[in-house]
């Protein structure tokens, strides 16, 4: 049986189908009901209903467990007592491997959600449980809710300057290399860096207007436009000011990695852009 947290949330559904059809029987914990049944569709064979900030609850949850598949709610503050939580009950319940699904460049300190999981890591490094870190990159599927209204308006935007270098990674991919990962022990104890290869806003957009068959412009989206978005579904005043930082950031610097470790794990180059933009296509 695999735990996996926070398993409402995208990364979380993808993990829970990846393991599930991998034959992994899978314990997904979420805080509320609401998606009990989509998670059961999923592969889940157990929902768990459990808060991450209470450290009985996540022991509960871990029990009868072999591994634990930590991921952690984007952008809060008690982020590193939480990182406690799942360490306490990954030495309680014994489990065979705790992987941390954390984020590209944790070193960064101007990336203030960054620099908390990296924390949240040398905890786990020193806490003697046998490891595994993922440092993933941003998803290309990101893009996806904006989908209907980019082809409607002929805009794909993000909230960054339109030449700023990002390695986006199909969360598909991420979900195959956990699953590997997971289930070789020439993994245990390592830390790995989990990206795509480098792509801009306005790279992106010449492979849609290509693939699409239709102009695609790409706009740097004002970021107080997005941090009123993510305020209106209800982000956090903490998770605003970690957004803005991250914009600022992004313009300057970007986002990127190595793709190569991705593709040591996957034996295969990872998923680019344009085949990730097919296989939307393909499915829509």
């Amino acid at each position: 049986m695999i735990l996996v947290t926070s398993a409402g949330g995208k990364t979380g559904r993808a993990m829970i189908a990846a393991f599930a059809a991998a034959g992994e029987p899978v314990r997904a914990m979420m805080r509320h009901s609401k998606k009990d049944e989509e998670l059961i569709a999923l592969g889940a064979a157990e929902v768990f209903h459990g808060d991450l900030a209470n450290t009985g609850d996540v022991t509960a949850a871990a029990e009868g467990c072999r591994a634990i598949y930590y991921i952690c709610p984007n952008m809060i503050e008690n982020e590193m007592d939480i990182g406690g939580n799942v360490i306490d009950a990954a030495k309680a319940t014994q489990v065979d491997r705790l992987i941390f699904h954390s984020v590209l460049h944790t070193q960064v300190q101007a990336l203030q959600h960054h620099w908390n999981r990296l924390f949240v890591e040398e905890a786990i490094v020193e806490s003697g449980v046998p490891f595994s870190i993922l440092q993933v990159g941003s998803y290309y599927q990101n893009m996806l809710p904006g989908w209907a209204k980019m082809l409607d308006t002929g805009v794909h935007a993000m909230a960054y300057e339109v030449e700023a270098p990002m390695s986006l990674v199909d969360l598909d991919d991420v979900s195959e290399a956990a699953t590997r990962v997971l289930n070789d022990a020439g993994c245990a104890n390592g830390i790995f860096e989990i990206c795509g290869p480098v792509i801009t806003l306005t790279e992106k957009a010449e492979i849609l207007c290509r693939v699409l068959g239709q102009r695609i412009e790409a706009r740097k989206l004002p970021a107080d436009q997005a941090i009123g978005h993510a305020a209106h579904i209800g982000v956090a005043e903490y998770g605003q000011d970690c957004m803005r930082r991250m914009f600022a950031h992004y313009d300057v610097h970007g986002l990127v990695g190595s793709s190569r470790v991705l593709e040591w794990i996957l034996g295969r180059p990872p998923t680019d852009f344009e085949a990730f933009v097919k296989r939307i296509i393909a499915i829509a």
